[in-house]
C-alpha cells in the first residue's frame, strides 16, 4: 500500500485541487490520498471562507479518502509553524510514503526541488553572511519574508521567488521534512494556471481567492469555470445559510477579546512589544478588524503576519500551549473530518501503525487525550464554537457544534 499526503486549506476546493490530487495518485502510483486541513481559520489568520465540514466534504468528492483536521495553533500559525505541524502529524500517522505540494517553479520539477532543498539547508544552517544580510534588511524595516529573500540572493538563483505563496510553504514543507529526518518523500507540482494572487476567475485554473472575490461580488456561483461540478453543489446549497464567512464578520467578537486581553498581549503567539503597542494604539479608532488591520500594517509587519496575531487573540493562542507542544513533537492527535467508505484499508493500516489516537468521535476525547493533547482540542473547540455563533448571528440558521456534527463518511 503506498500513501500520500496533501497539507491543504481548500478555501474552496477548486480545479487545481482537483489537478493535484489526480496528478499525484497517478504519476507516484498512490493508492490512497491523506489531506491535512485547516479547520476554522486559516495560516493567513482569517476565519475561512467556508465550514470546515464542507471543505472537507468537498475534498473527499474532489479525491481524497482521509481527511484530518490541523489544530489551530499550527493552522493559524506563520509558514513554519504551519509546515511543521502538519509534517509532524504526517510522520506520527508512521504510514505516509510522499507529500505532495503545488509550487511556482522556475524550471523541471525535480530541479525546483533541489533549489527548495538547497535553500532549506542554508537556512538551517544560517551562515555569518546569511544572518548579517538579513539583519540588515530586517533594520532597514522590511519584513521577515523580504529580507529573507534579499538576504539570500548570493546564495541561491531567483530568491524572489520565496515571495511566491505556494514556494513560501513548499519551503517550510522541505525544511519540516528534512529537520524531522522524516522518510517522507517530498513531490513538488507545478502550479496550473492563474497566479496565487490573480483576480482572474474566467479560467479553468482560476485562484481560489478569485473565486471567492467573484462569488462575494457577484452572488454568481453557477459562472464559476474553476470549480469542480461537486465543489459548486456544495457552496451553492450552503450560500446564505452557511457561507460565505468574512474576516469583518468577526469584528465585534474581535473587539471583545482585544478588549480583554490589552493588558497582557505578549503572551500571545507572533506578538512582539511593538505590534502589542501599535495595536494599542491603533484601537482608539476600531470600527471593523480589516481596517484596524490595515491601520496597524507598516513596512516590517505585513498584513498576514497581523492577520495571525489578531486571530491569536482572538482564539487565546498562547505561547506557553505553543512552546509545550511543540517540545512534545507537535503532534497529539488526528482528528478525523471525514473519509471514505472505499478507504476502509487505509484505516485499518492507520490504525496498526500511528503513533498517536485517531479522534472520530468528539464525546470520547477527554478519555483518551491529556496534557499537550488536550489543551490542543480545546483551543480546536473554541475556535469552532467562536466560528459557529459567527454562522449563526449572521444567517439566522441553527447550526451543529463539535460534538453533534458527524463526521463525513462517503
Amino acid at each position: 500500500m503506498k500513501v500520500g499526503a496533501i497539507i491543504a486549506e481548500y478555501n474552496p476546493f477548486h480545479n487545481g485541487h482537483k489537478y493535484q490530487i489526480e496528478k499525484f495518485r497517478r504519476e507516484q502510483d498512490i493508492d490512497y490520498v491523506i489531506v491535512i486541513m485547516s479547520g476554522d481559520f486559516t495560516q493567513r489568520g482569517e476565519p475561512a471562507w467556508m465550514p470546515k465540514h464542507l471543505r472537507a466534504k468537498a475534498a473527499l468528492m474532489g479525491g481524497a479518502d482521509l481527511v484530518l483536521e490541523l489544530p489551530v495553533y499550527y493552522a493559524a500559525g506563520s509558514a513554519a509553524v504551519f509546515a511543521e505541524g502538519a509534517v509532524a502529524h504526517l510522520n506520527a500517522l508512521n504510514c505516509v510514503d510522499a507529500l505532495c505540494f503545488g509550487c511556482e517553479t522556475f524550471s523541471s520539477e525535480s530541479q525546483h526541488l533541489e533549489w527548495l532543498k538547497k535553500t532549506a539547508h542554508i537556512l538551517m544552517a544560517e551562515p555569518e553572511d546569511y544572518k548579517a544580510e538579513l539583519a540588515r534588511g530586517l533594520k532597514q524595516g522590511y519584513s521577515y519574508p523580504v529580507s529573507r529573500a534579499l538576504a539570500l540572493q548570493t546564495f541561491i538563483p531567483m530568491p524572489e521567488l520565496l515571495m511566491q505563496p505556494n514556494n513560501i510553504l513548499a519551503l517550510e514543507y522541505v525544511s519540516a521534512l528534512e529537520k524531522s529526518h522524516s522518510a517522507i518523500q517530498p513531490i513538488p507540482v507545478q502550479r496550473e494556471g492563474e497566479d496565487y494572487h490573480s483576480p482572474n476567475s474566467d479560467c479553468f485554473f482560476a485562484s481560489a481567492s478569485a473565486v471567492r472575490r467573484a462569488i462575494q461580488c457577484k452572488n454568481d456561483i453557477d459562472s464559476q469555470e474553476g470549480l469542480p461540478d461537486t465543489s459548486r453543489e456544495i457552496i451553492r446549497t450552503g450560500f446564505h445559510r452557511e457561507l460565505p464567512v468574512f474576516p469583518e464578520d468577526f469584528s465585534a467578537l474581535f473587539a471583545a477579546a482585544f478588549l480583554r486581553s490589552a493588558p497582557d498581549l505578549s503572551r500571545y503567539m507572533d506578538m512582539t512589544e511593538e505590534i502589542a503597542n501599535r495595536m494599542i494604539s491603533c484601537f482608539k479608532n476600531y470600527q471593523s478588524l480589516p481596517d484596524f488591520l490595515m491601520e496597524v500594517k507598516n513596512k516590517a509587519y505585513t498584513y498576514s503576519r497581523l492577520s495571525r496575531c489578531a486571530a491569536h487573540i482572538l482564539l487565546e493562542l498562547d505561547k506557553e500551549t505553543f512552546a509545550r507542544a511543540q517540545e512534545d513533537n507537535y503532534a497529539c492527535y488526528g482528528r478525523v473530518l471525514g473519509f471514505r467508505k472505499a478507504a476502509a484499508p487505509l484505516l485499518g493500516y492507520l490504525k496498526k501503525n500511528t503513533s498517536i489516537p485517531l479522534l472520530s468521535k468528539m464525546a470520547d476525547y477527554q478519555h483518551i487525550l491529556s496534557g499537550n493533547g488536550l489543551r490542543l482540542l480545546e483551543a480546536d473547540i473554541r475556535a469552532a464554537d467562536y466560528y459557529r455563533t459567527v454562522l449563526q448571528m449572521k444567517y439566522g440558521q441553527p447550526r451543529k457544534n463539535e460534538f453533534t456534527q458527524n463526521i463525513i463518511i462517503l
